[in-house]
């Protein structure tokens, strides 16, 4: 075949060849030709796609993008619940109990929401990665990444939590009395 008809070649090796004899082998043959192992090739792609187009940076800005407004709506679910029980968290104050208790309360609301928000994220996103298993693009989900998603959405929660526990350590428990 013509040189200029031809983009790429695959070259699939015996099992247990030495991949990259192989590649070096092929190289020295073909010395105005790229030559790649299947994970060089991929880790090119992959630098490809996310240094030398825009979608890296449309990826990396709709996850931050995500991270900051996942924050502010956990962090005001948090805040609201946390004012329409102002009188609870007085009445515990009132009884002395430690701002480390009352924090470990407000931290334990944003890990639930924290759990439940993965839980219906994940489910969405596994049906999503079953629905393109045999499309052109099919979409993967590592278990390593689904591991820092989760790490990711607890730290969003606790970050999230501050707010909530900064109202809580400002109330004076006298209020109880007031009521």
């Amino acid at each position: 075949m013509p040189a200029d008809n031809i983009t790429y070649v695959l070259a699939k090796v015996r099992p247990g060849a030495n991949i990259e004899q192989v590649r070096d082998t092929l190289r020295a043959q073909l010395p105005d030709s790229e030559v790649l192992t299947r994970d060089e090739f991929k880790t090119r792609s992959l630098n490809h796609w996310l240094f030398a187009t825009g979608a890296g940076v449309a990826l990396l800005g709709g996850a931050i993008l995500g991270l900051i407004v996942g924050t502010v709506i956990v962090a005001q679910t948090l805040y609201s619940s946390t004012k329409d029980h102002l009188a609870e968290f007085a009445t515990l104050r009132a009884l002395g109990s430690s701002s480390g208790y009352i924090n470990k309360v407000i931290l334990m609301q944003a890990g639930l929401s924290a759990l439940v928000g993965y839980g219906l994220g994940m489910a969405i996103a596994l049906t999503i990665v079953l629905l393109s298993e045999h499309t052109a693009l099919p979409i993967v989900m590592s278990p390593g990444l689904a591991a820092l998603l989760l790490a990711l959405t607890f730290v969003m929660c606790a970050v999230s939590a501050l707010s909530a526990i900064g109202k809580v350590m400002r109330i004076d428990p006298v209020m109880v009395f007031n009521r």
